[in-house]
């Protein structure tokens, strides 16, 4: 990049786009907030001496003013289809983003870093508050003025930080030092207090999820502690389903970025949360939309379960707390499973029931090519919780033959191939953790209801002793499709 050859450059250029910011034309103004922004994020490293002085020359542009959209907006639209003051708010996030990222410069003292954080962030504080009472009575201008705060809020803490908990690879930020936490930590406290209030808007709701997602890994672990404020805030009746499912993504992030702090929080949400997300999916779509949406949410409902799983914290859907919920909770997944309608969800479905599998099933009893652990005689099943061999055979086996099953199973369909082949998954999986008992229950269960010859059933059961997890997938998704020839 040039500047980074030249950067005796970089100071007049920022000098040149701060008075270009301040360009009485909308249109100069808004390109140069755009461009200021991208300035400072791309050589945040060189202008950190400038700090102090960016930030007051952009003070008198940090200023909010909603304005709700007119009739008369409706002529005056942006090319991506916002009205004229959505846009312009827009912009000005551009400057929000600017001034955290010249904050969180590594050249800047951490004491300056939240000094100038506390100068921008303090006019916000005090003009949601000034705005809560009105918007709580319903004036609409005062809402919208407590959204565009917390998302104003929210786009410092993009800007001063990519920082995520547990996760190097998209984190190219450095942890923020305790100071700047805290400051952070009022921005989280100030938007669950306007959360509280105006959850029952999806405006508010919106902006707040927008600073939560921002707002984790510049907090950390103390935000823990506001999870179930978040949770109730978030996940109201009037949430639709693509709000519940964004949600469950964020959590998904900030189980792996915690999950050696987040076990109680998570024990104590899990069924509360989970009932509201099974209303969103038990509830009647009209529209391709709504089928579109439903189908998201079922499968980040799936995926928060295997994220659950992945971390360690299964111990979570088996706890006293959530012990009465846990029927529930396979009773949908079982249904998922089932469902030919919707392959990829189905597939997800046995991706969940094969990680219990492996999760609670205890060790291998057998290798995957068929070998007993050890040698000699196969020893017994040891599994995590007690009788759970048992409850894998009788309960999730079935389920790989349910979904073939279907009178609407397409098995020339790819995505149908794809969920046969973690039915075959889990059905390997069960065979490792239990070995022989699984042959047997198979061979006198399962394959002989179906109509099986004894050559057919021994040539099945050969085969899934035998085979590689890879190799009996596709042994196992040809079997179906060619109606049962070994």
């Amino acid at each position: 990049m040039f500047f980074e050859k030249h950067t005796e450059y970089i100071e007049p250029v920022l000098e040149n786009f701060l008075q270009l910011a301040h360009h009485p034309s909308l249109k100069v103004k808004a390109r140069s907030w755009y461009l200021v922004q991208r300035f400072i994020r791309q050589l945040r490293t060189h202008v950190g001496s400038t700090a102090e002085a960016v930030v007051q020359s952009l003070q008198d542009l940090l200023v909010i003013r909603a304005e709700l959209p007119d009739e008369s907006d409706g002529e005056d639209m942006s090319s991506d289809g916002d009205s004229a003051a959505d846009s312009a708010f827009a912009s000005q996030l551009y400057l929000f983003e600017a001034v955290g990222c010249i904050c969180g410069a590594t050249s800047v003292p951490v004491d300056q870093q939240v000094q100038l954080l506390q100068a921008t962030m303090q006019p916000l504080f005090l003009d949601l508050e000034r705005n809560l009472q009105a918007a709580r009575g319903g004036n609409e201008l005062a809402s919208l003025q407590v959204h565009h705060d917390i998302m104003a809020l929210g786009t410092i803490a993009r800007g001063f930080s990519d920082f995520l908990p547990g996760n190097n690879t998209l984190s190219s930020g450095s942890e923020p030092a305790p100071q700047v936490k805290q400051a952070f930590a009022q921005v989280s406290e100030v938007t669950l207090v306007a959360l509280d209030s105006l959850k029952s808007s999806f405006q508010i709701r919106t902006a707040a999820r927008f600073a939560f997602s921002r707002l984790i890994g510049m907090v950390g672990t103390p935000m823990m502690q506001q999870l179930p404020q978040w949770v109730e805030g978030l996940l109201t009746e009037s949430s639709s389903r693509d709000e519940m499912a964004l949600f469950l993504r964020l959590l998904d992030q900030v189980i792996f970025g915690f999950k050696n702090d987040i076990y109680d929080f998570l024990d104590r949400l899990f069924t509360g949360l989970l009932q509201r997300v099974f209303v969103g999916i038990s509830a009647a779509t009209s529209g391709t939309d709504d089928e579109i949406e439903l189908a998201e949410l079922k499968r980040e409902y799936l995926n928060f379960l295997l994220v659950i799983l992945a971390n360690d914290l299964g111990a979570v859907l088996v706890s006293s707390t959530n012990q009465p919920f846990f029927e529930t909770v396979l009773g949908t997944i079982e249904h998922l499973a089932k469902d030919a309608e919707d392959f990829p969800t189905a597939k997800m479905a046995f991706q969940v029931l094969a990680r219990m599998c492996t999760t609670w099933g205890g060790p291998d009893v057998v290798s995957p090519s068929g070998q007993v652990s050890g040698g000699g005689d196969t020893p017994r099943p040891q599994p995590v919780l007690p009788g759970f061999d048992q409850f894998m055979i009788r309960r999730f086996s079935p389920l790989c033959w349910a979904l073939p099953a279907h009178p609407s199973f397409n098995g020339k369909d790819a995505q149908a191939r794809q969920a046969l082949a973690e039915a075959a998954g889990l059905q390997k999986t069960i065979y490792l953790k239990t070995g022989q008992p699984y042959l047997t229950w198979l061979q006198g269960n399962e394959l002989r209801t179906m109509g099986m010859s004894d050559i057919m059933i021994n040539e099945y059961l050969q085969k899934l002793a035998t085979l590689e997890m890879k190799s009996f997938k596709t042994f196992f998704a040809k079997f179906i499709t060619q109606g049962g020839q070994i």
